[in-house]
């Protein structure tokens, strides 16, 4: 019988918490271990990664440790670290051995250490025979000016012989010492490009990561680019008849629209940026000119593209902001236009938090419109399909590359 994920529920087990002006690794991993013999479970985890190991002294393996992967997360306040953890006890399929979480204190003025430490053991239930599983949590907090100097103790933390996965929620990794130190002792980073707003440029930060002349670089993932995986699905469903993939070689006009800036600072300029590059890269499209901006708000370039005799023809790339609230983080529309004797237009549209409508007509097949269900994926979601991706997304790094290509 499947397990029912609605009745899985993540519980703290026990924990302790300290203050300190000086952190010592040594001491944060005996009172893990103190934390898991007062339970009378194993202090280590199995031998092999992704291995459940049973804890004996609970009957029959009644109680399972994860022994998967360790997550590094950053937050920037004391919000965004609950979010973390919340976002964590949430997930379903892939739990973190070992989760830590680096945040900034607000009020650090009245701090009366340099650091506020908090250990925690927990456990998800699933409601039915299965065992339950355990993991740490080690958060760490402190003041902005001493955050910086936490890199160099990530390493002793985390638990010994498992991928390392640096999760970073916020917009504010481009140009952080602490984001570029850690990326080059992580497997994987994770990142949300949406988080960047309007800040262009930010997006090279993203690409530099893929940059191959760095010897043992990280692979990089990107919430963005998992929000845009039905629009993916759904522009490619167009070209799916014969008759019909003619137009991609004819396409002479691409509009995107795309979420405007929010009060949080995030935008879907970078989704609309890693659609541009998605097609790009996938159609053998070259950038002719960087993107400019528009004096009403957005921005315009020329692409080139080639037809199937081998013709050269301009492309009129067109990026503008929408206001939409069901944009938020990503797109609200995507149109193509093909001319000449292929001519056609394909529209993909969000209109609510849910569904997504299609549209589309060629000189060879009527036009046609269908809705569909398309849900916006969760930070849960995206983070659970994050951790359990350890290898390289070729077209993920193919559209940002192009996609950089673009910017002044």
């Amino acid at each position: 019988m499947a397990t029912d994920v609605s009745a899985r529920q993540t519980r703290p087990v026990i924990g302790t918490s300290f203050q300190t002006d000086t952190l010592d690794t040594g001491d944060i991993h005996d009172q893990l271990n103190h934390l898991w013999a007062e339970l009378g479970g194993p202090p280590h985890a199995g031998q092999a990664m992704g291995e459940m190991v049973a804890e004996p002294h609970f009957g029959g393996g009644g109680l399972m440790r994860a022994n998967t992967l360790n997550l590094i997360a950053v937050a920037r306040n004391e919000r965004d670290a609950s979010l973390v953890t919340d976002t964590v006890a949430h997930l379903r399929d892939f739990l973190p051995s070992r989760t830590l979480i680096l945040a900034t204190r607000s009020g650090q003025d009245d701090a009366e250490h340099v650091y506020d430490v908090h250990l925690e053991l927990k456990e998800q239930v699933t409601g039915d025979d299965a065992p339950a599983f355990r993991f740490e949590t080690i958060t760490v907090f402190s003041d902005l000016a001493e955050i910086g100097h936490l890199a160099s103790l990530v390493s002793p933390l985390m638990a010994a012989e498992l991928p390392d996965f640096l999760w970073w929620p916020g917009g504010d990794f481009t140009h952080n010492p602490l984001f570029a130190d850690l990326a080059q002792i992580v497997d994987r980073v994770i990142v949300d490009s949406g988080q960047l707003g309007n800040d262009i440029s930010g997006v090279t930060a993203v690409r530099d990561i893929l940059d191959e002349d760095l010897e043992g670089h990280a692979v990089i993932g990107d919430f963005t680019w998992l929000r845009l995986a039905p629009w993916r699905q759904l522009i490619a469903q167009f070209f799916d008849p014969p008759d019909v993939q003619q137009s991609l070689g004819a396409i002479e006009d691409l509009t995107i629209s795309y979420a405007d800036t929010r009060e949080d600072g995030s935008s879907g300029l970078a989704s609309a940026l890693l659609t541009v590059g998605w097609l790009g890269s996938r159609l053998g499209w070259d950038v002719l000119d960087k993107l400019e901006r528009r004096k009403a708000g957005g921005y315009t370039a020329p692409l080139g593209g080639t037809d199937d005799g081998g013709r050269r023809h301009e492309i009129s790339l067109r990026l503008l902001p929408d206001m939409s609230p069901y944009a938020r983080f990503s797109l609200r529309k995507v149109e193509m236009i093909a001319g000449g004797e292929h001519s056609g237009t394909f529209r993909v549209e969000r209109t609510d938090a849910d569904d997504m409508i299609t549209s589309s007509e060629t000189s060879t097949v009527p036009f046609v419109s269908r809705m569909v269900y398309a849900k916006r994926p969760t930070s849960q979601e995206m983070l659970g399909t994050e951790l359990q991706q350890f290898g390289h997304d070729r077209v993920f790094e193919d559209a940002l590359r192009f996609a950089t290509r673009l910017l002044p």
